[in-house]
């Protein structure tokens, strides 16, 4: 059985500079300690071994009072948790569970507070703002900056798909604002809850009662002729060379994403070597390195674009990777206008290009296709383990796309 006991820790860390030391809540369990701190400092001659504050301090009666009633709440949380579940629990678990009751007791869960955490501490800009996106929609939807989490209910969320469809928004954008919400009430569960010990402050899952629309990806391939227009393209403005050289770039790098591009920082004997930042995670172990021949169409762009060190004309005048990004799809954007072509094409159809021109004009397996553009496949995860990586597949597949973009 756990026990609750105040006592001050005289150690020279301690040690305030005027002779005080921290009042802690000390919780002894399965032969450890832990330590709760309360808001109260005392000079450590001033509580007996008992727990008690002497009479000579100054304001004894009411210390003993708000130390012994922080004491009796620790030990009512303890209690309710039941020996069933603590039993087991080292005493790290139990302080922690304890400090998560009080919280719980004196206020909401705040989802809101919650999440922001996440996104402060989400080390992917692009997830941080997928998340931001999705909070943001929610509070627009409640008109409120405090959301208790028990508030989300499947009921709500229903009536928030409802009133975005009203509003117009695509269906791959209200999937993306409720995904992101699910993505962080499952991480509030991850955080409030623990099963171990059958602890749940966030019960049940009121997205099993949600449909969350279905986000179809749409086709963003355009055609051989239509991509040769592009490269053969030229204007008076140096952004819109240089977004059609960027659009060629990327597709005559088996579609690398732009972001990936702008982070090339070198080549190794003729070729460009890179991991995708998107699958860039802390959870990722199936991550591959991707190597592409510099094919000579690729290599005269490196070398315009090239002075100094690799690529440096990106980064010497695009500080940052979003104005990169904005400065590439504003070029394409005045390109399909003198062009006059009818359908915005960004940054990102180079991709789709380069992987719809592979299938069906080129022939390449899907399977191959998919090495080639970085995915992994669940349905060759155990062959992948045998097989070594062979670049050539990836060279020659690429090697067969370039060449639909001959003159005939």
């Amino acid at each position: 059985m756990a026990t609750f006991k105040p006592v001050v820790l005289v150690g020279k860390k301690h040690l305030k500079q005027d002779g005080t030391s921290n009042i802690k809540i000390r919780i002894y369990h399965n032969l450890e300690s832990q330590y709760i701190s309360t808001k109260h400092y005392i000079n450590p001659v001033l509580l007996d071994n008992s727990g008690n504050v002497s009479s000579l301090a100054d304001n004894s009666e009411l210390l003993n009072y708000e130390i012994n009633n922080t004491v009796q709440k620790l030990r009512a949380a303890y209690i309710r948790m039941g020996s069933a579940r603590t039993m087991y629990m080292t005493c790290s678990d139990l302080k922690k569970e304890i400090e998560r009751s009080l919280v719980q007791q004196s206020e909401i869960i705040d989802f809101v507070t919650f999440s922001r955490q996440i996104i402060k501490g989400t080390k992917k800009e692009k997830t941080a703002q997928w998340y931001e996106g999705a909070l943001q929609a929610l509070c627009s939807f409640t008109r409120r900056e405090k959301i208790d989490v028990k508030a989300i209910t499947s009921d709500l969320l229903n009536k928030m798909i409802f009133s975005l469809n009203e509003k117009g928004l695509e269906p791959g954008t209200v999937s993306n604002y409720l995904r992101g919400i699910r993505a962080l009430y499952n991480k509030a569960k991850l955080a409030y809850n623990n099963e171990d010990y059958d602890i749940i402050r966030i019960p049940g899952d009121p997205f099993k009662r949600v449909n969350i629309p279905v986000y179809r990806r749409k086709r963003k391939s355009i055609s051989v002729e239509l991509i040769m227009r592009i490269r053969d393209y030229e204007s008076d403005k140096a952004r819109t060379n240089m977004a059609r050289d960027v659009f060629m770039m990327m597709f005559y790098l088996m579609g690398i994403n732009i972001s990936d591009l702008y982070g090339l920082s070198c080549e190794r004997r003729g070729r460009i070597e890179y991991k995708r930042m998107k699958t860039t995670t802390d959870k990722n172990y199936e991550q591959i390195l991707l190597s592409i021949n510099i094919e000579p169409e690729l290599r005269v762009l490196i070398d315009k674009y090239s002075e100094g060190y690799f690529l440096s004309y990106f980064h010497t005048n695009y500080n940052c990777f979003n104005n990169f990004l904005r400065a590439v799809n504003l070029g394409l954007k005045d390109i399909c206008k003198v062009l006059n072509i009818d359908f915005k094409v960004t940054s990102n159809w180079a991709r789709h290009s380069w992987a719809s021109l592979a299938r069906n004009k080129a022939f390449v397996p899907k399977a191959d296709i998919d090495f080639c553009l970085g995915h992994v496949n669940n349905d060759y995860k155990m062959a992948d383990i045998y097989i070594d990586i062979d670049y050539g597949v990836c060279d020659r597949a690429n090697r067969v796309v370039l060449n639909l973009l001959q003159k005939k």
